[in-house]
């Protein structure tokens, strides 16, 4: 009996040896794998980050270039539109439009690209003379179109 409970005790100690073994073999290659560059996590990334310095400059036809031309929905706090052109005009253009001295980032962009998608969870920041600043939150779909990245869905909370 006791041999079998040694036998029982070697094997047991064996099984908890390799099982602890496995993160140290495996944690440093998904690290690794994580930091290598990825062109189109980095253009997503660009797609976001653009967005909030060409809402900074007030170029609006540049912003535009950003999202697909139809079949899309931007969510606001208190709104649903159907397309840039809607929410630039009924909500994008007010917001801005007091602020002088605007300042506007995206910024803490968090990509995911799986093929031709992507989502991304990023911070919004506004601030300007005479207004406190405001952080919001935005998450984005985006679609791979002729080796591009377009916006296909976003969604802008304060």
């Amino acid at each position: 009996m006791l041999g079998i409970e040694l036998m029982y005790k070697r094997r047991s100690s064996t099984i908890s040896l390799l099982l602890l073994s496995v993160p140290v073999v495996f944690v440093p290659a998904l690290a690794s794998a994580q930091r290598t560059p990825n062109p189109d996590r980095a253009a997503v990334s660009e797609v976001i980050t653009s967005l909030g310095q060409y809402f900074q400059a007030g170029d609006m036809a540049a912003a535009e270039t950003l999202f697909r031309s139809g079949g899309m929905h931007i969510l606001t706090n208190d709104a649903t539109t159907h397309g840039w052109a809607e929410y630039r005009d009924r909500y994008l253009a007010p917001e801005l439009a007091p602020l002088e001295g605007l300042r506007y980032a995206h910024t803490a962009v968090e990509p995911v690209v799986r093929g031709s998608v992507a989502w991304v969870a990023f911070r919004r920041e506004i601030s300007g003379t005479g207004r406190t600043a405001v952080e919001g939150r935005g998450t984005a779909v985006l679609e791979k179109v002729d080796a591009g990245w377009v916006i296909v869905h976003l969604h802008m909370s304060k």
